[in-house]
């Protein structure tokens, strides 16, 4: 079950990337409000699956050392990342 719930949160993960960066057309609030909750959604599957990585009364620091939290605060720092050079390189294109 843990590589169920570690292979669904990359699946989400993967939909938010696909929604914030690779649907064509104009950025709208329902890209970003689908991207979110599929943030939130991995940010769900991957704490599960890291519960079942993890000995069974792990710590919380324990808990953010499984691979699936790992990967899960990995890839959001990259969005992050990719979104706010997006916007920066958009800002000085427009200008």
């Amino acid at each position: 079950m843990k590589w169920v719930l570690f292979l669904l949160s990359l699946l989400a993960l993967f939909f938010a990337n696909n929604m914030l960066f690779w649907v064509p057309g104009s950025y709208g609030w329902r890209n970003f409000v689908l991207a979110g909750i599929a943030i939130f959604l991995a940010a769900v599957l991957a704490w599960l699956s890291s519960k079942r990585f993890a000995r069974e009364h792990a710590s919380w620091r324990e808990l953010m050392m499984t691979p699936p939290a790992v990967i899960w605060i990995f890839v959001v720092l990259l969005l992050c990342c990719a979104g706010l050079m997006k916007a920066v390189m958009y800002r000085f294109a427009t200008s």
